[in-house]
């Protein structure tokens, strides 16, 4: 306690008032310097992480089995290439985004056949395909 009274009465290391205004906005610019720091790196890792998570390839092939008396199926899956349902996913985003410019038209607007959604992608593809051969003529 005595301690305590001692640090209370002495005046030899008094900060002034001036001293702690500028120690307070040095600690709030660096704090808020500091958490958009974090926000920008938390965002990229999440950006990378969707990318990966993306990349993941799912096609599977099994072999069926014949016996005597039993047998099962084979079966097999082929996942889209990633470039081709970006352009498929980007496709319905403009779409999106295009019917949301009049909301009246999205409550309205009617789901888009697969054979809609099938051209579109044919589309994507073709476009694709003469950006490559673009930049391979270029190089």
């Amino acid at each position: 306690m005595n301690l305590l009274n001692n640090f209370w009465s002495d005046e030899a290391g008094l900060v002034m008032s001036a001293e702690l205004v500028v120690l307070g906005t040095v600690g709030v610019l660096g704090a808020t310097v500091g958490m958009s720091a974090a926000s920008t790196a938390i965002n990229d890792e999440l950006i990378e992480f969707s990318h990966a998570i993306r990349s993941l390839d799912q096609s599977y092939h099994f072999e069926g089995h014949q016996s005597c008396r039993a047998w099962t199926a084979s079966s097999s899956y082929r996942q889209q290439d990633v470039e081709i349902s970006l352009a498929d996913l980007c496709g319905q985003i403009e779409q999106a985004e295009q019917a949301a410019g009049d909301q009246s038209k999205l409550k309205r607007k009617a789901p888009p056949k697969s054979e809609e959604l099938r051209k579109k992608m044919e589309e994507k593809k073709k476009t694709i395909k003469q950006k490559k051969k673009n930049k391979q003529n270029e190089a």
